[in-house]
């Protein structure tokens, strides 16, 4: 409701564990499941190691009771928003702490995985995962994150819709290990020309270069062709003039920005009311709109008239400026073109 009436779009992730932020307790322990599911799906209840010992339900993310009420779950929204443009993007999650695709820390030595005989989502169940969500929302756009091998070759594999990449670790060296699982996936880095990558700054750079938070961060966002980034996570706000400059060319530059290079009307004397259109559209970011946008041309004189264009902006690349001509006819000519 919040983004409808500002005329923005919404997104949504769904978090069956979410360490630090649950407020239901069952038999103890957070949780962000319902209560006859934690009952059903054979949690663990357990501490993640160095967390102060609070108890969290890791349900069994491979039982057939988890497994079939996430796809009723996802079923029910899909069928509610199908039609909402408002509605437009999915976090393929469902799995992991913070529904993220990973189970840090809860997988860290000492953790409860060590003595459990539950594991960790195996890779038919994380491919399903992908496929249930797929499969709920044909007409939004998808991402999901890098941090499961077979998650993420499901993801890239899909074809409709297209699937687009999420890291968590914009600024530090390799993404912490995203840039990695991308390389490893065959067609990951070069989904973004059909799908968006999302991601979000670092706490601060975990890796050993030394490389700073966001002057690397910022040619990450280039490198990735990023769509959009989230400001939550860093540590320390960027304060010398170095910093500054490069957070905020990477919000600048994340993301598309189009235009129109240059526009040719041509006349037709002898066809009153019809001419021709080209259009050269470029894109000045460094990524492309994944939005069908309705397009325009309009012609003003005594009266107003605006004709559809049939070109799709989904096509304009930033490193492909895009070519359009079209015969358009205007049934009450105006007198002049703006």
């Amino acid at each position: 409701a919040a983004a409808k009436a500002r005329h923005g779009r919404f997104g949504m992730r769904i978090m069956p564990l979410c360490q630090g932020c649950g407020d239901h307790v069952y038999q103890g322990a957070q949780s962000s499941i319902p209560d006859d599911l934690a009952s059903a799906a054979n949690p663990l209840l357990a501490a993640a190691p160095g967390g102060g010992g609070e108890l969290y339900v890791l349900p069994d993310w491979n039982s057939s009771a988890y497994l079939s009420r996430l796809q009723e779950l996802l079923t029910a929204i899909g069928a509610r928003y199908k039609d909402d443009p408002t509605f437009a993007w999915v976090d393929v999650s469902s799995y992991g702490n913070w529904g993220e695709f990973h189970l840090y820390p809860f997988t860290q030595p000492g953790g409860p995985y060590d003595t459990s005989t539950q594991r960790p989502i195996t890779d038919a169940n994380a491919r399903r995962i992908v496929q249930m969500n797929a499969a709920a929302f044909p007409t939004k756009l998808l991402v999901v994150n890098s941090e499961q091998p077979a998650a993420l070759a499901e993801a890239v594999g899909t074809i409709s819709p297209p699937i687009g990449l999420r890291v968590d670790c914009l600024g530090s060296d390799g993404l912490a290990g995203g840039q990695t699982a991308i390389n490893a996936s065959p067609g990951a880095s070069d989904r973004w020309r059909t799908a968006p990558f999302l991601t979000e700054w670092c706490q601060t750079n975990l890796g050993s270069s030394g490389a700073d938070l966001f002057v690397q961060g910022e040619q990450q966002v280039r490198d990735f062709h990023v769509s959009m980034l989230s400001s939550g996570n860093f540590q320390n706000n960027p304060t010398t003039g170095v910093d500054v400059a490069a957070f905020r060319a990477a919000n600048v530059e994340a993301g598309y920005r189009l235009r129109v290079g240059t526009v040719e009307v041509t006349v037709d004397p002898t066809r009153p009311g019809a001419f021709v259109v080209k259009t050269h559209w470029v894109d000045d970011n460094v990524a492309p709109t994944y939005l069908a946008w309705k397009v325009v041309f309009g012609l003003m004189g005594s009266t107003t008239v605006e004709l559809p264009l049939s070109v799709d902006l989904r096509k304009v690349m930033p490193d492909a400026a895009l070519d359009d001509t079209e015969t358009l006819t205007a049934t009450t000519p105006p007198l002049h073109g703006s």
